[in-house]
């Protein structure tokens, strides 16, 4: 045999290609690390537990809901405070000719009262409280030509005024002073 072909070995293939057994080397591919081989084997990533996460996400939540439902009510009560201390001067005033018996409210709603009072009468309050709220009412004495009007004037403007004429007529003024 004179040619240069290597000797054809039986138990390996393709002996021609001068490769060893076990077949061609894997040429890489475009984009393929590692020479055409598998990448090396590293020990999977230890997973991290969410529901602590979860659960602390969920604290924070109610934590913040919390202090805003504090903080809005803290604000409401300061609002209401300061409505219950707020102070509103009220002039009472009866005009008319005789004589009549004269009811009031005062500060926290007190009543008051001055019977046989002589016409014109006024008088100065200072209301405070949640619902302010002023009441007035004169009624006249027995003379039978006798008139009278009340007035709850607030910042210098009548807010209720009332007009009663007769013996024992009753004329009533009673509202809000906001």
């Amino acid at each position: 045999m004179t040619t240069n072909e290597p000797p054809q070995n039986p138990q390996q293939p393709y002996p021609q290609d001068g490769y060893p057994q076990g077949g061609y080397p894997q040429q890489p591919y475009p984009g393929q690390p590692y020479g055409g081989q598998y990448p090396p084997q590293t020990p999977p990533a230890k997973k991290r537990k969410k529901w602590p996460w979860i659960l602390g996400g969920i604290i924070l939540l109610f934590v913040a809901m919390f202090g805003g439902c504090m903080a809005l009510i803290g604000g409401a009560a300061n609002e209401i405070d300061k409505e219950i201390n707020r102070e509103i001067a009220v002039t009472y005033r009866v005009t008319g000719t005789g004589s009549g018996s004269i009811t009031w409210t005062d500060k926290d709603f007190n009543m008051a009262q001055e019977t046989d009072a002589s016409l014109p009468w006024e008088k100065q309050v200072t209301i405070s409280g949640f619902g302010k709220t002023a009441s007035l009412s004169v009624t006249n004495s027995s003379d039978d030509g006798a008139t009278s009007t009340c007035e709850i004037i607030v910042d210098g403007q009548v807010k209720y005024t009332q007009t009663a004429k007769g013996a024992y007529a009753s004329a009533h003024c009673s509202g809000s002073v906001d």
